[in-house]
């Protein structure tokens, strides 16, 4: 500690009491004041002011100025006046009257060592209070660290929360990586990593680093501290070793940017089983924290060394920034490794159904797109939704997989194309041989007769007839199959066409093997009936069925909490807002928002889908008619559909030219 100052009134010169014992001349340095003001503001060292009644109203005004490092002596002349200043400056209360040498040379000391006490006892109260704050930072620090998934962000809240702890001006981090196609050392786990650049911030300069790979080199700061696992502490980067045995290749950034690195400070991330998972690398220790850094000199006479103290707050954070990386990185991992699930159980589907190919990540990508929409609304009755990261998860997945369940049905049902399947179809087709090769054996039976029966020219001209019964007989025929195969497509049934069907099944024809047999049976008239579409009752329920296979499939998996609603909201996508939908007839608010925008999307993409065997493309426009058509009906929601149509999200899939 300096000397501390002794400051003494300039009037009453001559009295004892305004004189300094020679025997303090040299303990303390005696100054003098006219007025209080001049001495006013902050000092480097601890001050004793005597006061006399002259500066007793100055006093009253001035007291808030000096710091707590001032200490006040109080000379009483005998006119007793009242202090209302600030009594914790306050050292003593002196009687000028009787007042000898000794007696003041004993006072002032005392005073002395009282103020000097006083500024210790404040001193370790305020140590104790950075430390008190201190541990609170780092309490937060910890409890951010452990809550936080993304890697990105992760990152950058190590290194921010450690430089300002420290006061550090800039910081660095650097995560190891396995060198591709190399196999893992078991008895040297860093032999086969590299050292990757990930994330800088500097508070004084705008710098901006390309993603690098350093290797690790036993001579550079880096590698040494990597490779023995603890951390270095410099107090000038350009004052190192000479003979080489350390090493800094950061000239060529400062010169870029006309900076200084000057103190470093630089951490092994180390995890609970002692290894390596990173550096964590501080530069420039501040004197005052929100300071931004000038030109070289100024960073030479601001920037001071990194202490002990911040050694070890960095290592507290270091351990809990390792811990929290593992397990960022293992939870990557997981992700990564359940994507690949996802998008194994998406290809499994679509080889059921390779018509659909595509559709579920084209439902996922125009959900999405919906919901950060959504978000965003800042007036309407959307304001005030929003989707958190989490969330928007849930919403991918869900479109991802809200089709699994066709993996429990029916093959020939996902891919039925046409009102009968292929072997109905063939049936059919082959019936309607029969019946003409029934007509036309019949016919020839009785031209037959005829020449037998008959003289040569009846039979010529029964014959004639014949032959123009069997084409009309033929031509019927064949209409009746060009019907047949038309109502056989998967569009609206004509007016009048199920009459139609029905007059037909009615018909019967001779089957060689014995007995009549009718042009269609009763399960070909039923498909064949069906008004749109190629789905009959019973091929459309267990279509529908695929809905309950998917939540009971989903539901069995153990979803974390923050992806628990991906069953629900894959459950509810075929829901309608009035209650006419399936499985379970929600309706209005009891089917999820992110359901209701599913909806839409999937809706969209089977009407525009170019994939499907049995059907066109629609054009965009002509999609959204009929989507208007369903939302007008209180299938879907209008606001959701005007949002998505407004935004053009149909652009976020490609399409093949047609036509």
């Amino acid at each position: 500690m300096s000397q501390p100052e002794l400051w003494m009134p300039k009037a009453r010169s001559k009295e004892t009491a305004c004189q300094v014992p020679e025997s303090m001349q040299t303990r303390v340095r005696v100054r003098q004041y006219q007025e209080l003001k001049e001495i006013a503001g902050t000092p480097e060292q601890p001050r004793l002011i005597v006061i006399d009644e002259q500066a007793y109203p100055e006093w009253e005004d001035a007291h808030r100025e000096f710091p707590s490092e001032t200490g006040v002596l109080l000379l009483d002349f005998g006119s007793r006046p009242e202090l209302t200043g600030d009594s914790e400056k306050l050292l003593g209360w002196v009687s000028v009257a009787g007042l000898t040498e000794h007696r003041w040379e004993f006072l002032i000391s005392q005073a002395l060592e009282t103020l000097a006490a006083r500024n210790r006892i404040q001193k370790l109260e305020e140590a104790l209070g950075e430390q008190r704050d201190r541990l609170e930072e780092l309490n937060e620090i910890g409890v951010s660290l452990s809550g936080e998934k993304d890697l990105a962000q992760l990152l950058r809240l190590i290194i921010s929360n450690a430089m300002k702890l420290t006061h550090a001006d800039g910081g660095s981090l650097y995560l190891l990586k396995p060198i591709p196609d190399e196999p893992e050392d078991p008895d040297n786990y860093l032999a086969n990593q590299y050292l990757r650049f990930e994330v800088l911030i500097n508070d004084s300069r705008k710098m901006s680093a390309d993603a690098m790979s350093l290797a690790i080199m036993p001579d550079s700061i880096y590698g040494q501290v990597i490779l023995r696992g603890k951390p270095i502490l410099l107090d000038d980067v350009y004052d190192l070793p000479p003979d080489g045995s350390l090493q800094w290749d950061g000239k060529a950034v400062d010169e870029r940017y006309d900076y200084r690195t000057k103190s470093m400070l630089t951490v092994p991330l180390l995890t609970h089983e002692g290894r390596v998972v990173g550096i964590l690398q501080l530069l420039n220790r501040k004197q005052h924290r929100e300071r931004v850094l000038g030109d070289v000199e100024d960073i030479l006479k601001e920037v001071c060394p990194f202490d002990n103290e911040d050694l070890r707050v960095i290592e507290s954070i270091a351990s809990q920034a390792a811990t929290a990386l593992s397990n960022a990185q293992l939870l990557c991992s997981i992700n990564i490794l359940f994507d690949g699930f996802i998008n194994a159980s998406v290809k499994a589907i679509e080889s059921r159904d390779p018509t659909t190919s595509g559709h579920s990540s084209r439902v996922a990508t125009l959900t999405i797109a919906l919901a950060e929409l959504v978000h965003q609304m800042p007036t309407g009755k959307f304001r005030g939704t929003h989707f958190s990261i989490d969330q928007l998860h849930e919403i991918r997945y869900a479109s991802l997989l809200h089709d699994f369940g066709k993996i429990g049905v029916r093959e020939q049902v996902l891919i039925k194309a046409k009102k009968l399947y292929p072997n109905e179809e063939q049936a059919v087709m082959d019936r309607f041989r029969l019946v003409r090769q029934s007509l036309e054996l019949s016919m020839t039976r009785k031209q037959l007769e005829y020449f037998l029966e008959k003289s040569r020219e009846d039979a010529v001209a029964a014959y004639g007839q014949g032959q123009q019964e069997l084409e009309e007989r033929l031509h019927e025929l064949d209409e009746q199959l060009k019907f047949i195969i038309r109502c056989n497509e998967p569009t609206v049934l004509a007016q009048g066409g199920f009459e139609k069907l029905q007059e037909i099944e009615q018909l019967r024809f001779a089957h060689p093997s014995g007995g009549e047999v009718p042009y269609l049976n009763a399960g070909e008239l039923h498909s064949l009936s069906v008004p749109k579409g190629s789905l009959n009752e019973q091929d459309r329920v267990e279509i529908e069925s695929h809905v309950t296979h998917t939540y009971n499939f989903l539901r069995i998996i153990p979803w974390s909490a923050n992806l628990i609603q991906v069953p629900e909201i894959a459950y509810a996508h075929h829901e309608k807002l009035n209650g006419s939908g399936y499985p379970r007839k929600l309706n209005g608010e009891e089917i999820p928002l992110q359901a209701k925008m599913m909806t839409i999307s999937d809706i969209y993409d089977a009407l525009t889908a170019w994939d499907r065997p049995y059907k066109k493309a629609m054009p965009a426009e002509r999609a959204f008619n009929i989507l208007g058509f369903e939302a007008k009906d209180g299938h879907i929601d209008t606001d959701l559909l005007e949002i998505f149509i407004d935004a053009k999200l149909y652009m976020l899939v490609s399409r093949p030219r047609t036509g």
